[in-house]
């Protein structure tokens, strides 16, 4: 099997707006990731109650959409409600709102452990299978940890999971931004090769 690597130019000044604007937000990312690291229960409660919010807007703009185009609708109204209802039950009870984002994040890791470990398999013969396994089985850990102390882990660890992928992301983001500037030179030096 053979890769070809896609060559993308980007011009001069987009690299550099990239180059500073992704610092910032990768470093910005960290310093939240960072932050959901060491006080886990305060990042679980944002969580919490950004998804409160967005519920209650979201019931908003259902409303709206109902009331100008299906007033007759139960079910559109239905949806609107229940959107509404949730938010308010995520913002006055956020413990348990919590808990619910706990199962949902064991369910999603389960269902990322089981495709990551069937991709290793598929991808086997090849090099590096061994890491898309390891990320499997290290899904699947987390899952089970989330699993066995639900619902009284998921205050400590729905924010130190989502402290820990924000920190990580803001890695990735801020090395990339660093190494924006290179990106171009390369694919000068690439042309030119290839012209040759």
């Amino acid at each position: 099997m053979e890769y070809k690597y896609i060559n993308i130019k980007f011009d001069e000044e987009t690299l550099k707006k990239f180059s500073k604007y992704g610092m910032i937000a990768g470093i910005v990312m960290m310093l939240i990731g960072l932050g959901g690291i060491l006080l886990p229960p305060v990042m679980s409660l944002t969580i919490v109650t950004l998804m409160a919010w967005m519920f209650i807007f979201s019931a908003f703009v259902q409303g709206y959409n109902t009331y100008k185009n299906y007033k007759k609708s139960v079910s559109a109204w239905l949806k609107a409600i229940l959107s509404l209802i949730t938010g308010f039950l995520f913002l006055i009870f956020p413990v348990g709102g919590i808990a619910v984002v706990g199962m949902l994040l064991a369910v999603y890791l389960m269902i990322d452990a089981y495709s990551s470990i069937a991709f290793a398999f598929e991808y086997k013969p090849n090099k590096g299978w061994w890491m898309m396994l390891i990320n499997g089985f290290f899904s699947l850990a987390l899952s089970f940890i989330l699993i066995v102390g639900w619902p009284f882990n998921s205050v400590v660890l729905v924010g130190l999971f989502a402290g820990a992928s924000l920190f990580f992301d803001g890695v990735a983001l801020l090395t990339f931004a660093i190494n924006a500037k290179k990106l171009n030179s390369k694919n000068d030096e690439n042309s030119e090769n290839s012209e040759k």
